[in-house]
């Protein structure tokens, strides 16, 4: 059987096709998306041929990281962690070393394949588009707070562990800059923020203690003021040059300072997609406000340019699969 899918046949060059639908591996599921996330990860492969070369290794593939959908068949062992019919959220494209490379893992196509590992059931009240802003960023929250920088694990008895301790998120109103808040929050931590002013009232509901004006002329010393002198833990969820110089302006000589750049690999903390149904069942963690372009796959080069000219603030892209015409 065959699906439409946004192919990605070469450098640059995005094509919506029929492709088969993939039949699950070992340790799969195959899922009906029904909404795919849009992240600036995506246009970068698309534009740039030395950060696309960090995933792609051979043509043709399919694009997209983040989707929900619902579970359509089993793969061999798979037991009985999944069934059919069960809504999952998932990262999909998440092999390494193989990279962006298998086009049946990639978000942007009708059905896909998706990883148990890293895949997390949603509860009812959550619909798929808010579900589709999560995996991406999701996990990269967990690998930056709980590998990188080591908090115990909230799912392992660190709800509040790290109560009293301090930490700087640059660019809060950013998809991944929300779900760190809402995780250090978790862990205890007193978190310090910045985002453009739209944005204060939407960070401080997510629990972050204190927002400050990105473009501030003094942005740096307002975030020294706030924190009482310079950051052990800091974490640039930005990663440009502007938000890198300040974030070694803020940090501690001997504190923890995260960027986020291309990667060749990351890992999957399978505890943390496990803990996460619960989470979104209680609203303890708050999903990203969806912002849904119509026409399904058709409206990539819309979402990819919404990114790329940075006109996304405070919302997550998100196109649905199974609209396309």
């Amino acid at each position: 059987m065959s699906q439409l899918a946004l192919v990605y046949e070469s450098q640059g060059n995005n094509v919506i096709k029929s492709r088969p639908i993939p039949e699950p591996i070992n340790g799969h599921v195959q899922v009906r998306v029904e909404a795919a996330g849009v992240i600036p990860i995506d246009y970068k492969i698309y534009d740039d041929p030395s950060y696309g070369s960090h995933f792609i290794h051979k043509y043709p593939t399919v694009l997209g990281i983040e989707a929900a959908g619902e579970v359509t068949k089993l793969g061999p062992g798979v037991g009985n962690k999944f069934k059919v019919g069960d809504r999952v959220a998932f990262v999909a494209n998440i092999n390494f070393p193989e990279g962006v490379s298998n086009g049946d893992r990639g978000a942007f196509q009708q059905y896909t394949l998706a990883d148990i590992k890293s895949t997390t059931k949603i509860p009812s009240n959550v619909n798929y588009d808010a579900a589709s802003t999560f995996a991406g960023n999701g996990n990269t929250t967990a690998c930056i707070m709980y590998d990188d920088l080591k908090f115990k694990e909230p799912w392992l008895g660190g709800e509040g562990a790290h109560k009293g301790e301090k930490i700087a998120i640059l660019g809060g109103s950013s998809s991944l800059g929300s779900y760190l808040i809402q995780f250090a929050v978790l862990s205890g931590l007193e978190v310090i923020t910045t985002s453009s002013p739209a944005h204060f009232d939407y960070l401080k509901s997510l629990g972050a203690t204190t927002v400050i004006d990105r473009s501030a002329s003094d942005v740096a010393a307002q975030i020294l003021a706030a924190a009482g002198g310079p950051l052990k833990y800091v974490v640039d969820s930005i990663s440009l040059a502007d938000t890198q110089l300040l974030a070694v302006e803020i940090v501690q000589r001997q504190g923890q300072l995260v960027l986020v750049l291309a990667a060749h690999g990351w890992g999957i903390n399978e505890r943390f997609w496990d803990s996460l149904e619960d989470y979104f069942a209680r609203g303890v963690i708050k999903l990203n406000r969806p912002t849904v372009l119509p026409g399904g796959l058709r409206a990539w080069e819309e979402a990819f340019d919404l990114q790329r000219k940075g006109k996304v603030s405070g919302t997550k892209i998100v196109i649905r699969p199974q609209e396309t015409q």
